[in-house]
Order: structure tokens, then sequence, then C-alpha cells
């Protein structure tokens, strides 16, 4: 059965500190809905503006909320491997079942480079790895046969949350490596992820529409109107950079307040505002 993986925002007060409160009472309502999983300190959780020691205060925080019921994924991916190596080492003495790694941005590694990257970081840790492979945000691709080259000589990189659209590729590594675990970092494009053999979704959107997207993976992809609504709703949550549509909808809700970071600022378009309110509120 698909997995369902939310990729958690990082809820803040008014004073622009982390509001545990409000993750709380978000973890307990997601988790109620069904999800099988949280990325903790991804892109979605303004991560790049959260200091070292409010990562790991969110991932103890939110280990103890969830009981060990769910996967937790740690997101500590840097562009230099000695850094990402130690934030690495900072984590995977914790119950959680893995960290996420992004390909290394800025300085834009060859494809041996980004395989001397990953493997490092393998040959020296002993926790599980997911790759991340997003290149609309580093800027670098990390492509198939790197891909299987890590899978093939690095046991402990176990997953890929695959970011882009190069379902050939997935095709390609589930053939190879039935065994490899791939997710989709796409909402808008969950269902051609399935088709390729995807196992299961890291999602945004399932911060306000979990029940459909449950519903939708797991045995209900024949819906053409519930596909069509997801693709519909995914597309809206991206009109500005995220996560500044979802905080907005789950501000509109009550759940958070409506604050961001800098540079991340909230939802300007006040069309998008209205539709927003008409797709995941008013109904």
């Amino acid at each position: 059965m698909a997995k369902l993986m939310v990729a958690l925002i990082t809820p803040f007060t008014k004073e622009h500190e982390v509001d545990y409160p409000a993750l709380r009472a978000l973890i307990a309502r997601l988790m109620a809905e069904g999800a099988d999983g949280f990325i903790v300190c991804g892109t979605t959780a303004e991560t790049p503006c959260l200091s070292e020691e409010e990562r790991l205060q969110i991932v103890k925080f939110v280990l103890q909320e969830t009981h060990h019921e769910i996967e937790i994924w740690f997101g500590c991916g840097t562009n230099c491997t000695a850094d990402t190596l130690r934030a690495v080492h900072q984590v995977q003495q914790l119950p959680i079942d893995g960290v996420l790694l992004a390909a290394p941005y800025y300085n834009r590694p060859s494809q041996a480079g980004l395989y001397e990257h990953f493997a490092c970081i393998a040959a020296h840790s002993s926790v599980n790895i997911m790759l991340y492979n997003i290149p609309s945000r580093t800027g670098v691709k990390l492509e198939a046969e790197t891909i299987a080259k890590l899978i093939t000589t690095c046991p402990n990189i176990v997953a890929l949350k695959q970011a882009c659209d190069d379902f050939a590729a997935v095709q390609k590594l589930k053939k190879e490596h039935p065994h490899f675990i791939i997710y989709s970092g796409e909402d808008g494009t969950i269902d051609e992820g399935m088709d390729a053999g995807m196992d299961g979704l890291v999602s945004v959107l399932g911060h306000v529409s979990l029940t459909k997207l449950k519903h939708f993976l797991c045995g209900n992809r024949k819906d053409n109107e519930l596909r069509k609504e997801l693709k519909q709703e995914a597309t809206l949550l991206f009109q500005e950079p995220s996560p500044a549509c979802v905080k907005y909808v789950l501000a509109q809700r009550g759940e958070i307040q409506n604050v961001l970071r800098l540079p991340m600022i909230e939802v300007q378009n006040e069309h998008l505002k209205k539709k927003l309110q008409a797709t995941f509120i008013d109904k």
C-alpha cells in the first residue's frame, strides 16, 4: 500500500518563535487523519531560517509527540559534505527512521562529486538515508545512474524523494532495484509518479487535504473527479513560494498564525487568497 508522508511546516508565533502548541495540535490532527510519517525540517519547514538548536528541538519534539507510531525522517542536507556529516552525527542516535539529504545546492557538483558526497556520508554514519532529488531548488540533478551506483555501494541509502518529473528514471530504478523505496515529492504529479512505480508521496498538500489524498492513493486512483480536484488543489498551493499558501490556509482554519520568517513572506495576491479560501475553507 502506498505511503503518505507529510513534509511538516514549522508554525511560528507572532514573535517569530517556533509555536510548539500549534505544532503539537497539527501533528495530532495529521496522525488522526492517517499520515504514515513526517519529514521534519525539510524544504516546507523553512529550514534555512531555523537555527541548529531549533532544528534539534523540533525533531525531538516531533518524536515525543508521535510516540514512535509513524515514520520520522529528518532533513539535514547541506552543500558541504563535512557540515552534512556533522548534522547527521547529531541526530543518528535519536529514534528517527532516517535522514533526508538534498543534493548540494549552489556549488552544483558533478555527478562524480554527488556520488562521493553521498557515499562519504553513508560510509561514516549508521543512519538510514533518503536521497532528495529536487533540481528546481538545488540547481543540480541526481541522475539515475548516480542513484543506482549509490544503491549498489551504500546499503544504508534506502530511499529517494524524487521531486522532479523524470519518470523514466523512476521506472529504470524500480526495475533494477525493486526493493529501493521511491517517494514522489510533487503533489501535482502523484498520479504519474504512481504509474511509474513510486511507493508513495511526501506531501505539502497533505496538511490540508490528507484524507482525500489517502483515499486516492489507497485504491481510488480511477476516481477521475478526485484526481482532477487534487491536481487543482496542488497547483493552487504552489502559486506563491511554498509554504506561503499552505500556511495561509492553515491560518484561516485557525490552526496556526500566518507567520513566515524572512526571506519567505505571506501570500500577497488578494485574488489568490480568495481562491484558497473558496477551495480549502468555504467547502
